[in-house]
């Protein structure tokens, strides 16, 4: 099994809302994965004790492992999340994988020159752009993010935007995006497609200059078309001044039921 097969596997089962299972087996320097969802697994066969100790992560909610045949057996329960496909080897694009990461969301980082070690708890790293044509699908979540650009960008959108990525984001000046989106027309790519498609320069207007601050702002517009959330300020969308006549009169208490989840 490939990593871009388990990476699509692992946006496919995301999107269905379902907890499932990471299995992990290790033999010597032999790594092989599968995905676990109601008790089948989806890339190849598993014996029974391994789908039993799949079972009991997912009621247990932890991690567990065991030894069979002399293979160590792990078994992740993970939450439904959303996977990013990152393209890029920079300063900008390690920092959009940290947070991504420690937010919980799955990464397939995608670079000429990057190295493994500098892309940490990336499901999926690949220095050839090309198999972005076997992971990106119709609901991806796209990042081209080389802060000044490199060549392979343009491939990047060319594919993603040919594939018909629902969200694809480009990390640029006003003067490059209209320069990209010029030589994707040229390629061929529809205009309406690209106004639909392509968000450049990705990001939110929060006054950003470090790298983290720019991937705060670059995830912050995913996370804004993801959620369908407005862009507004909070106190703007709920504006507590209009309560505050029942809040002097007593009538509001001061209680909060809402409990975020945490998928990190």
């Amino acid at each position: 099994m490939s990593s871009c097969e388990f990476f699509s596997a692992l946006s496919k089962v995301s999107k269905e809302n379902e907890p499932f299972v990471i299995v992990t087996i290790l033999q010597e320097n032999v790594i092989e994965r599968t995905i676990i969802v109601k008790g089948k697994s989806l890339l190849g066969f598993v014996s029974k004790d391994i789908l039993d100790l799949a079972d009991r992560s997912i009621k247990e909610n932890k991690v567990l492992e065991m030894n069979l045949k002399g293979k160590r057996v792990i078994a992740e329960p993970i939450e439904p999340r959303p996977s990013i496909v990152l393209v890029g080897e920079g300063v900008i694009a390690k920092a959009i994988n940290r947070l991504a990461v420690t937010m919980g969301y799955n990464t397939a980082v995608i670079g000429e020159g990057i190295r493994e070690e500098e892309f940490s708890g990336a499901r999926m790293i690949s220095n050839n752009v090309q198999v972005m044509d076997e992971i990106v699908q119709e609901d991806s979540y796209v990042i081209v993010a080389n802060e000044g650009g490199r060549a392979y960008d343009l491939d990047a959108l060319f594919i993603s935007l040919r594939r018909k990525a629902a969200f694809i984001g480009l990390l640029a000046s006003q003067r490059r995006a209209a320069l990209m989106i010029s030589q994707l027309l040229k390629k061929g790519i529809d205009l309406n497609d690209v106004k639909e498609r392509l968000h450049t320069p990705i990001g939110i207007d929060i006054g950003s200059k470090t790298a983290e601050e720019i991937a705060l702002s670059v995830l912050a517009e995913v996370i804004k078309y993801m959620r369908n959330g407005s862009g507004k300020e909070l106190r703007e969308v709920k504006n507590p001044y209009v309560l505050l006549e029942d809040a002097m009169a007593g009538k509001i208490q001061d209680q909060c039921t809402f409990i975020p989840k945490s998928l990190s």
